[in-house]
């Protein structure tokens, strides 16, 4: 039975707007309005997706007093099926008109194989955690099975960025836009989770150094940033 309380659902405005979203895609890539083909633009987009999903909850701990904290919260189980949604339209459009299907998958050399396989697993991740972003199954496979599932996102996560710095179009280059702007926004999220963690520390550990974590991630970051993405700032 049809409810009203669906347009009262943010979930709802997200998976619409993903939806109409791809379509734009498609026009501008097939129209050559923007420099990115259809494979890279619904991989970008993905990516894009599952970060948000994944910088949810260090922003929801971290920030207390953030406006929009219940809003994003409900939002978060949609943000992942779009990101699953886009990795699909990716997945589908580089392994049957890129690669070929199977028998251009063998015919790739090692580099290769073991980039589509990363992301092979990263789909099946974001997969399994679609089809469980209902309550229905969080039900179902009650809530501590169900957080333990989702974690894998971070495997997921891994997996992505190595199959992006592998082959990935725009990759190739690290001190180019797109590697620097990802590099900023993978760094913003790591500072946070480090904050996070050193936060839960100091409650057990009240003598635990402040701002260790927080620095010592900061540091490693700032000499990959002036190492690989920035060289400009190291010279």
């Amino acid at each position: 039975m049809f409810s009203l309380a669906l347009f009262y659902n943010i979930r709802f405005y997200i998976l619409v707007f993903s939806v109409i979203l791809s379509f734009i895609i498609f026009f501008l890539t097939r129209n050559r309005i923007i420099e990115f083909t259809l494979v890279q633009a619904y991989a970008l987009t993905a990516v894009a997706y599952l970060y948000l999903a994944l910088l949810a909850t260090p922003v929801i701990r971290n920030f207390k007093t953030f406006p929009f904290k219940a809003k994003y919260a409900k939002a978060r189980r949609a943000i992942g099926v779009s990101a699953f949604y886009f990795a699909s339209l990716h997945a589908w459009l580089a392994f049957f008109d890129e690669i070929g299907g199977l028998d251009g998958y063998f015919s790739l050399n090692l580099l290769y194989k073991v980039a589509t396989l990363l992301s092979l697993a990263a789909l099946i991740i974001l997969f399994l955690m679609a089809v469980t972003s209902f309550d229905w199954a969080v039900a179902k496979l009650t809530f501590p099975r169900w957080k333990l599932l989702h974690r894998f996102v971070y495997f997921a996560g891994i997996s992505i960025i190595i199959h992006a710095l592998l082959i990935g179009g725009h990759f190739g280059k690290l001190n180019t836009l797109v590697p620097q702007l990802y590099f900023l926004a993978l760094s913003f999220l790591f500072v946070l989770e480090a904050w996070g963690i050193e936060k839960m520390l100091k409650q057990k550990h009240p003598s635990f150094p402040r701002y260790f974590l927080v620095s010592a991630i900061s540091t490693v970051l700032l000499y990959f940033a002036i190492r690989y993405f920035f060289p400009v700032f190291g010279t």
